[in-house]
Formats: structure tokens, C-alpha cells, sequence
């Protein structure tokens, strides 16, 4: 089995209940993404109001990260 490597970019929102979070991932980021760039792009969704989860609207911003999973096959 082959090795594989993923690679998401995951955005973390406050939103309208408070301690409670929301959370999208996107595959495949840009690798030149930039601070600014990122918050730009998730104030439109906060501004828009386009997402609205269990836990109600989002409203702040709360953090965002690449995360890359490798995965390594034992057994064919």
C-alpha cells in the first residue's frame, strides 16, 4: 500500500453561544496563503453570515492552521 500525504486548511470560528466553536476544513490549501489573506476570507463569512451551525451564527474569528496527515500502509 502507498504512503499519502493530505494537507487541509482548517478555520476555527467563535460563534453565538459562548465557549462553543465551529470549524470547516478545505482541502488542498494554496501553500502561499499569508495571515491577512486568511482573514480576509473568514471575516466574509462572518460578515455574510452564510454559516449557521448548531450552535448559532459565527461571530469571531478564533484561529486557522494547516494540518497535514501522512499516512503510511503496513499491509497490502
Amino acid at each position: 500500500m502507498p504512503d499519502s500525504e493530505t494537507t487541509v486548511l482548517r478555520l476555527t470560528f467563535g460563534t453565538e453561544t459562548p465557549a462553543k466553536t465551529y470549524t470547516m476544513e478545505f482541502n488542498s490549501p494554496k501553500p502561499d496563503l499569508t495571515e491577512a489573506l486568511i482573514r480576509q476570507a473568514m471575516q466574509v463569512f462572518i460578515d455574510g453570515q452564510v454559516v449557521a451551525g448548531k450552535n448559532g451564527l459565527l461571530t469571531t474569528i478564533e484561529g486557522a492552521e494547516i494540518v497535514t496527515r501522512q499516512v503510511t500502509g503496513l499491509l497490502a
